[in-house]
């Protein structure tokens, strides 16, 4: 939906990379030659190689009433399903934040979508988060839980005869 002389300024779509050991992922635009009530919706892929939970922290500060931007939304997608996780508005004003939290996402493709509209000449987002991939077991401590049970079910069977 756009508004009466509102241009759409949206970024081309963008493919995070995710830093390998720490899992850490940032993203951000600026709207430099942007006028006042253009609107955007910019999206950043990313692939999960296994189970994981995600923490993504968005802002947005305003330098001047001259270069300013409102954000209007923050989500997460799934790309395959297209199921959504919408990110919560924790502040408002001057500064913006925005935080959005996803546990068990499975292994798979995602975007997250920001979206929002110039108030001045332009402004910036700027995003960064964690992901935190589950821990699968070892072969090993599951061999060991399966002997243990094997254990128990011999002396349960022990004491009955």
């Amino acid at each position: 939906m756009t508004t009466a002389g509102a241009t759409n300024i949206s970024s081309p779509a963008e493919t995070l990379t995710l830093t390998v050991g720490k899992n850490s992922v940032s993203f951000g635009n600026t709207f430099a030659n942007a006028k006042a009530g253009d609107l955007f919706s910019d999206r950043f892929y990313f692939t999960l190689k296994g189970e994981s939970d995600l923490s993504i922290n968005l802002t947005s500060v305003r330098a001047s009433t001259a270069t300013d931007l409102t954000l209007t939304g923050f989500s997460l997608f799934d790309a395959d399903t297209n199921a959504t996780v919408n990110g919560k508005q924790l502040l408002t004003g001057a500064r913006e934040y925005w935080k959005l939290t996803a546990n068990d996402l499975a292994a798979g493709h995602y975007y997250l979508t920001v979206a929002g509209k110039t108030v001045g000449a332009g402004g910036s987002f700027a995003g960064n988060g964690v992901i935190e991939v589950s821990p699968v077991p070892e072969p090993g401590t599951t061999a060991m839980l399966l002997g243990g049970l094997a254990v128990l079910g011999v002396a349960a069977r022990r004491r009955r005869n």
